[in-house]
């Protein structure tokens, strides 16, 4: 008998123990982990994704590389970790703080995407007892793809559940953390805003609202580029820490200063992620009259 025409490609989620893949078409486009694949020794390795994928296949992401053992694939995390004035954890490292997924579900849409919602909780484990600290809820939603290009947004809300949860980023002069991606090749990116080269510096960029990555060549690196923008608690992430080197890229929020949270406030952040080919895709030329002189 003949096999009936494919439907049109959909996102869709294949649920797993430990984590949830979203497809399109039946590729991958991204890895959700939702289970620490060690427990005992990285309790905190959950709740990011990793790996993320072009629509070619390409894997964009690396997980715990090398050179940076915490650094995951896009994550969301900070190191200063304070309960009622008290440093408990540093999330950023992974130490002190784990998650609970609660509850995890997947809603396609009539436009041919779909969103992966997570409830997790903020465990804290640093002390003799744990501590739920805060309710997070994370929603990925996913595109279908666009002339070759591929759309991610992410909205978190962090709810503090403690009388008081701070995050603040290093305690340093660079004050990093907050949504975060750990790209491949890194030491060969390129960065740019609104068309104009920026260059990365060991402290944070001040460069705007957007920020566009590109794997430079010669030699075999993705054939993509990522542009990337944040929000956090609806206004505009302007700060950057660049590296085009071995390690991660970062839209600082809110820097060396820890933002503070009392019972039931929540901290929103928003994100939107776009792939594109870094050789555009071209539709055929229309057949037109040529112009006259």
């Amino acid at each position: 008998a003949p096999t009936s025409p494919a439907g049109p490609a959909r996102v869709d989620a294949v649920m797993a123990d430990g984590t949830v893949t979203l497809t399109e078409a039946g590729k991958p486009v991204l890895v959700y982990r939702t289970k620490s694949p060690d427990p005992a020794n990285e309790p905190g390795r959950l709740n990011y994704i990793h790996p993320l994928y072009a629509p070619d296949g390409t894997v964009l992401t690396e997980d715990r590389p090398a050179d940076h053992l915490h650094q995951r694939g896009v994550f969301w995390s900070w190191h200063q970790v304070l309960v009622n004035g008290k440093p408990v954890a540093d999330g950023w490292f992974m130490k002190g703080l784990t998650f609970h997924i609660r509850e995890q579900r997947f809603k396609g849409d009539a436009q041919g995407g779909g969103t992966l919602t997570i409830n997790a909780d903020w465990i804290v484990n640093s002390g003799p007892e744990l501590n739920y600290v805060a309710r997070e809820t994370t929603r990925v939603r996913v595109y279908p793809l666009k002339d070759g290009g591929r759309r991610i947004t992410f909205d978190t809300l962090i709810t503090a559940r403690a009388e008081s949860l701070a995050l603040g980023g290093s305690d340093d002069a660079k004050g990093y953390g907050g949504f975060s991606l750990r790209l491949v090749q890194p030491d060969r990116l390129t960065f740019a805003f609104s068309g104009k080269a920026i260059a990365p510096a060991d402290t944070a960029v001040d460069a705007g609202a957007s920020m566009g990555f590109a794997w430079s060549p010669p030699g075999k690196t993705p054939a993509w580029t990522m542009g990337l923008s944040c929000k956090a608690n609806g206004q505009p992430v302007t700060r950057w820490i660049l590296r085009q080197s071995l390690s991660m890229q970062n839209c600082v929020f809110p820097g060396r200063a820890p933002f503070v949270l009392k019972k039931d406030e929540t901290l929103h952040l928003q994100e939107t992620l776009v792939i594109r080919p870094a050789t555009p895709v071209r539709s055929a030329p229309s057949r037109t009259a040529p112009a006259r002189p």
